[in-house]
């Protein structure tokens, strides 16, 4: 019996060990894989240098658009028409190097897109643009850890300094007018559009091996995320393409790893969860609760030499993502202020006040998860439909309580 007792116990504290050194070598891993990029952006953002991209001749052609959206012939063709355009108009633009390119377009009600959009983001031939960075004592650096936002700041910069758009003639005021509002912090004409036919997305990171940490650095070669979004409704997918199988099987353990860790982030850091007060129930950081819930909602999967992590969610994570992009937008806004008229943060708010579009702190920006799409902001058919409800159990008579039995004599006599 104490033969067995023993022999139990050891194979109890072998598995034990093996389970330990399983786990401290995944959490080893990510811990290796954020502190390397953390460094490796420092690196960048101190020693003055920028991400060089791919060629924007060798990123905006037939052939590489293609490989991109080859499932959509009618969505290549519309760009190549926007993008030869473009070309037409300058063609200093073949010279500029491209880090992200972000391509948007709407369907009809017959399926067939219109408003063909493509955002080039990198280094152009103009003297005059400067670099996007957050502001030193903005919205991002009192939410965030320092070295959170030095490499945040750092993505940010490497970026780019320039972005050009590409789309239809006709529509070129509406995009740039568009993109004025988004770089100052103003969401609401996005809001505006998103919440009228569904806008699909595609966000391309045509060469991301210099951006990523060092242990990525040589298992990615491109990254691409597309989806949609709508006023209720929103779904995204995020593909990372590898060489091999066995970088794809690496990059997979990390993606799922470094979800995990974002979920603690949002959950322990930022509270991200409801809590049971003697008063009832109280979201107050709503949007990390979003984001907790969109994390637990995503599903990361390994097809091949592709790791796919997709998500689909509601209008409450759509007021998330958009006010997380206000807040980034602020803070660009900021930064270039800053550097461009010398305006202190407080000085930015100051003349802000007197906006005729409102300004940040005016009551047309609202806090919460109904803003900028809901009872809030912008209805959509959900919200309406939510509130209509909710009129309808105000109004509803209260449950009667139950009559009382008839019985007759002969029952009562029995």
């Amino acid at each position: 019996m104490r033969k067995i007792l023993i022999r139990s116990l050891t194979i109890c504290g072998l598995l034990v060990l093996a389970a330990g050194a399983f786990v401290g070598w995944r959490v080893y891993g990510v811990y290796q894989t954020t502190v390397g990029g953390f460094q490796h952006l420092r690196y960048l953002l101190e020693s003055g240098e920028t991400l060089e991209g791919a060629p924007a001749d060798d990123v905006l052609s037939d052939s590489y658009l293609l490989s991109l959206f080859g499932d959509n012939p009618e969505l290549v063709d519309r760009l190549k028409a926007v993008i030869d355009l473009g070309m037409a108009t300058d063609a200093n633009l073949k010279l500029g190097q491209v880090s992200a390119m972000v391509v948007t377009y709407n369907k009809d009600d017959s399926g067939l897109v219109i408003d063909p959009a493509i955002y080039a983001i990198g280094g152009f031939p103009d003297p005059r643009s400067r670099r996007l960075g957050f502001h030193s004592s903005g919205y991002m650096s009192q939410e965030l850890d320092h070295s959170l936002w030095l490499s945040g700041n750092a993505i940010m910069n490497l970026l780019g300094r320039d972005i050009i758009v590409f789309c239809e003639q006709d529509k070129a005021e509406q995009h740039m007018s568009m993109l004025y509002d988004l770089l100052q912090g103003n969401i609401i004409p996005l809001a505006r559009r998103v919440n009228g036919p569904p806008l699909h997305y595609a966000i391309v990171f045509p060469d991301p091996k210099e951006l990523a940490p060092p242990h990525l650095r040589n298992k990615l070669q491109t990254v691409i995320v597309k989806g949609e979004m709508s006023g209720d409704s929103g779904r995204t997918e995020t593909l990372l393409i590898t060489p091999n199988m066995r970088t794809a099987t690496q990059s997979f353990v990390i993606c799922k790893d470094m979800a995990a860790l974002a979920r603690m982030t949002f959950h322990d850091q930022f509270s991200g969860y409801i809590k049971d007060m003697p008063w009832g129930k109280m979201n107050d950081t709503w949007w990390a609760v979003a984001y907790v819930d969109l994390l637990d909602r995503t599903e990361i999967i390994q097809d091949q030499v592709i790791v796919v992590a997709r998500a689909e969610y509601d209008r409450i994570h759509n007021n998330a993502i958009l006010k997380t992009i206000e807040r980034a937008g602020r803070d660009i806004a900021m930064q270039k202020s800053y550097l461009l008229a010398g305006d202190l943060p407080w000085e930015f708010v100051y003349r802000d006040k007197d906006n005729p579009s409102g300004g940040y702190w005016s009551s047309a920006h609202r806090w919460g998860p109904e803003w900028p799409l809901g009872d809030e902001g912008i209805s959509t058919a959900g919200s309406v439909a939510a509130a209509a409800e909710r009129e309808r159990l105000k109004t509803r008579p209260p449950p009667q309580p139950d009559a009382p039995a008839l019985t007759s004599p002969s029952d009562q006599a029995s």
